[in-house]
């Protein structure tokens, strides 16, 4: 069986578009009490979060016999903390989006998406669970925001503490233009 030492373009790909959605998506939650006018755009990004989550689970599994394994030994601690927070993310990336739909449910609204369609109505009117709801989801947020921080600091710990680049792994680059950058970083 060939050694896989990057991931697949769909993986790349979904990986980044995520992540400056839910980047860009946690700023404007954060930016809401002062501009409840970036609450319709706030609603419609979680919406397409949502999607591309959904289409990245599938896609993982459909290409999961072409993923590289992990740079951690199995059953280390790093392995661990690896497989948890990769774990978290994916329920948080999928979590947060459905609180924002029920929370918007519960406070009487339909969760548009740019105007474009609709999300059915999952819950009825209720101001309690609204309230309760949304802080859910605002806590789920600020988990969600450190465990990005995590990943972000494991990435630079494998850079910084063992030597390794792991970043072109998941980095959306033709095979040639990453052997270019590894060639003159060498020269």
């Amino acid at each position: 069986m060939k050694h896989v030492s990057r991931y697949p373009i769909s993986i790349s790909l979904l990986h980044w578009l995520l992540a400056v959605a839910l980047i860009g998506n946690l700023i404007i939650g954060w930016m809401l009490d002062d501009a409840e006018n970036l609450l319709a755009l706030h609603k419609s990004i979680g919406i397409i979060i949502l999607g591309l989550v959904s289409v990245r689970l599938a896609n993982r599994l459909r290409v999961r016999r072409r993923l590289p394994p992990s740079t951690n030994r199995a059953g280390t601690p790093a392995y661990l903390v690896e497989k948890t927070v990769h774990h978290c993310l994916y329920v948080l990336m999928l979590a947060i989006p459905l609180l924002g739909w029920v929370k918007t449910n519960a406070a009487g609204h339909v969760a548009s998406c740019f105007g474009l369609f609709s999300l059915p109505t999952l819950v009825p009117k209720s101001r309690e669970l609204s309230h309760w709801l949304g802080e859910l989801h605002s806590l789920t947020a600020y988990g969600l925001a450190a465990l990005v921080g995590l990943h972000v600091l494991g990435a630079l710990a494998h850079q910084v503490l063992k030597s390794e680049n792991i970043l072109p792994r998941i980095l959306p680059l033709p095979r040639r233009v990453e052997q270019e950058v590894a060639t003159s970083k060498r020269g």
